[in-house]
């Protein structure tokens, strides 16, 4: 479900997301009386939308406001775990077929009840329309059998451990929409009707919305909660913009935009997102299939440092490609330290390779050189009859020049990557960086043209991360046993288990470095009281909270 991320290629689940949160307060101030802003509302904008139908709805800010307006069955928390919604009980069965739930009494905004048919009839529109960004959510499920209007059974195509975390898709209205052509489904007005905590009072396509918060809402909402009014702007620097204008409350931003809210207007929220940064190797390289070796240079890298300063610290330290919230993420496995000695005892353990791996290396270094330095190379490298002695094995690893690739339009990455090639020299490994553009990176990286890759990950939400461990390129028997054993797993404590041995398994052996996953940032104006708790998939979890400061 996940797919390498390097820039150009999104990969991943692309719907609507943002995680756990440290508050930051910041410095000056800006002449509030020219601001345009409503003051009895919480303001926040979004980008024009083509629709406000929640499946069907492809852009990012518009899908934090249908958040809001309508739930799903499951959602995620603060923690990047799935938590029931309009869920009330539910029971995976013992083979993982299917799940029989109950719905919780929960009413749409017009009174109406919330039914098993609803659910039905959103699933088979995400079904029917396979550019919803929820479609790959609901190719798994076979069919859905109604036993009343708050009990059915979701029956799966096959089993999957993650059944459960693919249900986060919002549920519309069947009496609402059922009977509406195709050409009109889009249309606002025939989409006005949810079922989340907050209700369309009104909604112009120019002026935006006003959401009031929704009296009959299943869950208890606090008396504090106060209406949002939604502006609409042409795109997403436009939303930042109208922030520091003071003109809308609250906006996602970017690293570079942070320096511009260090103000006293503004709270920052720091968060943990979905971009996650490692290190793999390229296992055609014979060093590199030994585990002493890829130790030897997972203990020569600092990895706090390459957070601090790679990174700048706008990054998590991480030991596997979960969120660290997540309940499958276990924090107790130990990765491999930074450790200098350490990492010299482990290349003096590097064992012999073979003639044929000898040459194959020879072929490989010397591609790029002439004749002349070719014939030296093989010499040196060869050295008679002695090259598997453990002098000669000493003697090679100093001749190698392990070609590091990277984003040359990732200037954290870029550095780190620089990081690394400075930590490799101090126990005398020799490697030459190329900062490549994105369609060459991806093309290297396919073709195996790398030693060492630092590459970028976009999480999925769903928490399977076995494509991300296959595209590893490495095999062997115990993880494959492992890799079975997760696609069969039919309960949470399975998968837990599973999880537990194969993060243990894949530090101890270094069969990649996770090194961090960025953080994301929020900026409220400081009339907004509270905290909200954002994560990647709803950036406004908790704005039922917030209140707005007295004059």
């Amino acid at each position: 479900m996940k797919k390498l991320k390097i820039l150009s290629i999104i990969l991943a689940i692309s719907i609507m997301v943002v995680g756990c949160s440290d508050k930051i307060e910041s410095g000056q101030k800006k002449d509030t009386d020219k601001s345009s802003m409503n003051l009895e509302y919480i303001n926040l904008t979004m980008v024009k939308p083509t629709t406000i139908n929640p499946i069907l709805n492809k852009d990012k800010s518009v899908g934090y406001i249908t958040n809001l307006i309508y739930d799903g069955l499951f959602t995620i928390d603060e923690n990047y775990n799935v938590v029931p919604q309009l869920v009330k009980e539910y029971g995976i069965s013992q083979d993982g077929m299917s799940i029989d739930i109950k719905l919780k009494n929960a009413k749409w905004h017009d009174g109406t009840t919330v039914t098993s048919q609803d659910v039905k009839f959103s699933v088979d529109l995400i079904q029917k329309n396979t550019d919803s960004p929820y479609n790959v959510l609901t190719q798994n499920i076979a069919s859905i059998s109604i036993a009343n209007n708050s009990e059915f059974t979701i029956n799966f195509k096959e089993k999957y451990a993650f059944s459960v975390d693919t249900l986060i898709f919002p549920i519309v209205s069947q009496s609402k929409l059922g009977s509406v052509s195709d050409k009109d489904i889009k249309d606002y007005k025939k989409n006005l009707i949810g079922n989340g905590p907050y209700k369309i009072e009104k909604y112009e396509e120019r002026d935006g919305m006003i959401l009031t918060r929704n009296e009959e809402y299943y869950n208890e909402l606090p008396n504090t909660t106060k209406d949002i009014k939604v502006g609409i702007v042409p795109d997403e620097e436009a939303q930042v913009s109208m922030v520091m204008a003071l003109d809308s409350d609250i906006a996602g931003v970017s690293l570079n935009d942070l320096s511009k809210f260090y103000e006293k207007e503004f709270n920052i929220t720091k968060y943990e997102g979905r971009d996650y940064e490692s290190l793999i190797f390229n296992y055609n390289n014979p060093f590199l299939r030994d585990v002493n070796f890829r130790k030897a240079i997972a203990h020569a890298i600092n990895r706090e440092k390459i957070a601090e300063e790679g990174y700048m610290g706008d990054a998590k330290l991480i030991n596997f490609p979960l969120n660290s919230n997540s309940k499958y993420y276990n924090k107790d496995v130990k990765v491999v330290d930074y450790n200098k000695d350490k990492s010299k005892e482990y290349l003096d353990k590097v064992k012999p390779i073979t003639d044929e791996q000898i040459q194959n290396l020879i072929n490989k270094d010397n591609a790029n050189k002439s004749y002349k330095e070719a014939e030296k190379n093989k010499t040196d490298i060869k050295d008679n009859d002695q090259k598997n002695s453990e002098e000669n094995i000493k003697k090679m690893i100093t001749k190698l020049n392990l070609k590091i690739i990277v984003n040359k339009n990732n200037t954290e990455r870029v550095k780190s990557a620089h990081m690394i090639g400075e930590y490799l020299k101090t126990i005398g490994i020799k490697s030459t960086i190329e900062e490549l553009e994105d369609k060459d990176i991806e093309d290297a990286i396919n073709s195996k043209d790398y030693d060492l890759a630092l590459v970028g990950w976009e999480l999925s939400i769903v928490p399977d991360v076995r494509s991300i461990i296959e595209s590893s390129g490495y095999n062997d028997e115990k993880l494959n046993n492992y890799m079975e054993s997760l696609s069969s797993a039919t309960s949470q404590s399975q998968v837990e288990d599973i999880y537990k041995s194969i993060q243990k398994y894949i530090n101890d052996n270094v069969i990649f470095m996770s090194l961090v996953i960025r953080d994301d940032y929020m900026v409220t104006n400081r009339r907004v009281q509270g905290e909200i708790s954002p994560n990647d998939f709803d950036v406004y979890e908790g704005i039922i909270n917030l209140t707005i400061k007295d004059k």
